[in-house]
């Protein structure tokens, strides 16, 4: 999977989230703050630290946690993220 797939996954997730009416600021902002690094991730290519792409996974990861009962949809969109960054090796 490409960077272009990524990109539109995260395009994806963005678009959930506006239309998530009860999810809690706190836990949008959260997840608008991982979109963020992963597009500054992207960018930076293989510039970004090891630890630090490794993170970006561990947090989406969280997220499905956090919002899989409650937030189907969004979990449906941080799913295909996590998929498309494992598949880049982030």
């Amino acid at each position: 999977m490409d960077k272009n797939r990524v990109r539109d996954a995260l395009h994806t997730l963005q678009a959930e989230l506006s239309c998530a009416n009860t999810l809690d600021d706190a836990s949008r902002q959260s997840l608008l703050a991982t979109i963020a690094d992963i597009h500054r991730q992207l960018e930076a290519g293989d510039d970004l630290p090891a630890a630090e792409s490794e993170s970006l996974g561990g947090k989406l990861q969280d997220s499905i946690l956090e919002f899989e009962a409650e937030h189907p949809q969004v979990t449906a969109a941080v799913n295909q993220v996590a998929a498309a960054l494992a598949n880049l090796g982030i």
